[in-house]
């Protein structure tokens, strides 16, 4: 079955690729997301991260949060996903300061991370929430 979807996936995001790639090399935000996530739904995990950081760097929050969930990822670059999971929840993206504070978890800076959980929990994130719950924090 996967065999199948893959087969039948495929050109579809190869499609929708094409369709973005205009806009995005012309400098459209949105456009650069939108290709950056075809390509990462495809598998092309360089070329995702090309337009992902293309969309972050100009400031698309969807964009450095999906940055950094690629990068977070592959294990040798999980500190790399830090700055963009940071950059997404300062613009207020509750999934991205979760995203950071368990992160932050992983590479043994608890102290960050309940700053973040704190962050995720202040703008509605039911995960941050219980976990600060679990914790006594609240």
């Amino acid at each position: 079955m996967t065999d199948l979807l893959t087969r039948v996936l495929s050109p579809v995001h190869r499609l929708l690729g094409r369709r973005h790639q205009a806009g995005a090399v012309a400098g459209d935000t949105v456009e650069q997301f939108n290709l950056g996530l075809s390509l990462d739904r495809a598998g092309d995990r360089e070329g995702a991260e090309r337009w992902y950081r293309a969309a972050a760097e100009a400031g698309d929050s969807d964009a450095a949060n999906n940055l950094g969930l690629l990068l977070d990822g592959d294990a040798n670059r999980k500190p790399e996903a830090l700055p963009w999971f940071a950059q997404a929840a300062e613009a207020g993206d509750a999934e991205a300061a979760w995203n950071a504070a368990v992160l932050c978890e992983e590479l043994g800076d608890s102290v960050a991370a309940l700053n973040w959980y704190r962050t995720a929990a202040s703008r509605g994130d039911r995960h941050a929430i219980r976990e600060l719950e679990r914790r006594n924090e609240l």
